[in-house]
This record gives structure tokens, sequence and C-alpha cells, in this order.
């Protein structure tokens, strides 16, 4: 009888444990939660043009964005985070002229309506110090003016991979910076394909519920 009531308690007791750990882990590590924030991103673009265009326009342009996460602690150093971004501007593209017989045209491309869903595990190294990778599928439409042939608009999914370092500036306030590296698909717009690459270095604010 001692036997099974000994063995209930301890099955009872690693229940308890198992069901509070998370919690616990919840408490001590201070980057795991519900965030929201913005970023500042300097962006440089590349578009790989194949086809009647066979060139690669580039440029370089700034962009807000909108991020929300939820990160879970895995441990009292060890967190992933599960979250969406949102840009709240265009960016440029690029442009290229080229030659149809006696004409000279010239197409321009502005990238807009791109957005992300990401994971980030990350690792507090330090007090009030994290460090995180990221890896994110990425969704932009690619708008393209020609002055000589209908302009119009592509579609193209991505994949993007990142690190980034946060600092816990406050009890809820977090700053970081961040580095992304992100290539698209290749779509096809009249003559020719497109194929977006863009690399970005962003500043990083956030509050922490």
């Amino acid at each position: 009888m001692q036997k099974i009531v000994r063995g209930a308690f301890a099955l009872s007791l690693g229940l308890s444990i198992v069901a509070v750990a998370p919690a616990m882990a919840q408490q001590a590590n201070q980057f795991a939660g519900f965030s929201v924030g913005g970023a500042l991103a300097y962006r440089h673009t590349n578009v790989d043009m194949k086809g009647f265009l066979n060139s690669s326009p580039s440029a370089n342009d700034g962009v807000a964005a909108l991020d929300a996460s939820y990160a879970f602690a895995l441990s009292p150093q060890w967190s992933l985070a599960l979250g969406g971004t949102y840009d709240l501007n265009k960016t440029d593209g690029g442009s290229v002229s080229y030659r149809d017989g006696s004409r000279t045209g010239n197409v321009s491309v502005k990238l807009k309506n791109h957005w992300s869903l990401y994971l980030a595990p990350g690792y507090a190294f330090a007090k009030d110090w994290q460090v995180y990778g990221k890896l994110a599928y990425h969704r932009i439409q690619g708008e393209y003016r020609d002055s000589l042939f209908p302009s119009g608009t592509t579609s193209h999914d991505g994949v993007g991979y990142g690190v980034g370092l946060n600092y816990a500036a406050s009890a809820r306030l977090r700053v970081g910076v961040e580095l992304q590296r992100v290539n698209f698909s290749r779509e096809q717009g009249n003559e020719s394909s497109g194929k977006p690459e863009l690399t970005e270095a962003a500043i990083k604010l956030g509050y922490q519920f």
C-alpha cells in the first residue's frame, strides 16, 4: 500500500513539474512572450533580368516595416520566436534602358506589398543580451513601368536568412539590429523575366508584453 501511495505521489509530482516547467522558463527568459514593434532598414535590391532585357538593375533605398512575434521560452537562455513583418512603403528596384529598333525605352522597377513569416531561435548569452538567427518565407510584388510596352506587376516567393542582436533596454523595451538576405523566385513579365534579391540592415524597436 505504501509503495502505491509513494508511486502515486511521485507520478503526481512529476506531472506537476512538467506542467510548471514551461511557465518557469517563461518567467526566467526575459525575451519570451508577445512583442510588437517596427524597423527602419537600409535595403540594397538587385533584379536579375533575363530574356529581351538581359541586365541587372540595382538600387539602394530605405524601408519602414511593422513586426509582430511571439517567443516561446525553451529554457532560461533559449527561445523560439514565430512572427511576421509587413513593409509600410515601396522600395526602389532600379531601372534599365534598352533599344528597340530606332527607339530607346526604359524600364523602372518598384517593390511593394512585401510581407514575411519567420522562425527565429534566440540565445541569451549575457544579461539583457540575445543573439538570434532567422529563417523566413517572403512574398513581394514587382511593379515595372515600361516606356514603350505595357507595364504590369509580378509576384515573387522568396526565402530569407538572417542574424540579429537584441538588447533589453528595460523590462518592456527591446532594441535590436538585424542583417538579412532574401532570394526570390524568377517570374515572367512581357518578354523578360526578373529575379529580385534583397540585402538589408535594420534597426528594430519593440515592446514586449
